[in-house]
């Protein structure tokens, strides 16, 4: 995990507890095992692999604690280091990679690349990642007044027009969650990754939606969540980091031009791409069709 010398981070169990499951309750496959920590940080998830009965750890980006950590917890088969993968050369292959690869609508502010870059260079053939797989679900929304906040604030600026500001405020898409109440159609799985095979070309996709809306309302546009999932362990493991409830991965809400009026049964359709350019910048186009509305709008995550 990055940066787990964080206690706000230890304390948030939606993301740290499914990983320890991982771990902790599947010691048949990490008995005798190399394991790769790619974001060691104060070192717990390497900690645990050691004791779960792996034959060695290799611990990436550790922090300045965990050396005294591992000496706390008699943990001797650990071996940190402060770089990166990127920046090492190991000496042997790795049978389970582990890494909180995953970021904000899957790729944003996460380090995909880092795992793929370990995956082709070190991990044996029958080896896995952990967690290995993601998902991006598509649903439309209600939320006029904060769009309309959003939007107005730009009006007058402390006395001065900025109206001029509202054509690059409507490209910036939103990372936060919503209320329940605030979601008006069914959810759609719209894009999945599998660690274990994906290319960095694959990062980029463009995919059809349709969802169908439960009641009359009006669409201001999409929200874009993820889940992702431990397959390779004896029970598998699903994290669901949706629309309403998201404390750390938050989702992704893409604003529509303008408010769309909808009825119960309508389909809301149309197209999600989204360019994988570095987990630093993410180029996104949502085509919406819905009636006599048809348009296309480009946004940047960056």
């Amino acid at each position: 995990m990055d940066n787990l010398n964080d206690e706000e981070i230890f304390n948030d169990r939606d993301r740290i507890e499914p990983f320890v499951k991982a771990i902790t309750r599947n010691k048949h496959l990490f008995k005798d095992k190399v394991v790769l920590d790619l974001n060691a940080g104060m070192g717990l998830l390497s900690v645990l692999a050691s004791q779960s009965g792996a034959k060695q750890v290799y611990a990436m980006k550790a922090n300045c604690y965990a050396t005294e950590i591992m000496k706390q917890n008699n943990i001797q088969n650990v071996t940190l280091k402060k770089e990166n993968i990127k920046e090492v050369e190991l000496n042997c292959k790795v049978d389970i990679i582990i890494s909180a690869w995953m970021g904000n609508m899957l790729f944003y502010g996460g380090s995909i690349q880092e795992v793929i870059y370990a995956r082709d260079k070190y991990l044996n053939k029958d080896g896995f990642i952990m967690p290995d797989k993601g998902q991006l679900y598509l649903q439309s929304i209600e939320d006029t007044q904060y769009r309309d906040q959003k939007m107005n604030f730009w009006n007058s600026v402390y006395g001065v027009n900025m109206k001029w500001m509202k054509q690059w405020v409507a490209k910036e898409p939103l990372i936060e969650s919503i209320k329940d109440d605030q979601l008006n159609s069914d959810e759609q799985l719209i894009y999945e990754v599998n660690l274990q095979t994906c290319k960095l070309e694959d990062l980029s996709f463009s995919n059809q939606y349709q969802v169908k809306i439960k009641r009359q309302d009006y669409v201001t546009g999409v929200i874009v969540w993820m889940k992702y999932s431990f397959t390779y362990i004896h029970l598998p493991i699903h994290v669901i980091m949706g629309p309403t409830k998201s404390p750390f991965w938050k989702p992704v809400i893409l604003y529509f031009r303008e408010e769309i009026p909808v009825n119960k049964g309508d389909k809301l359709q149309g197209s999600l791409a989204v360019k994988f350019e570095s987990e630093e910048l993410l180029h996104i186009k949502l085509s919406v069709h819905l009636q006599q509305q048809n348009y296309i709008s480009y946004f940047k995550l960056n």
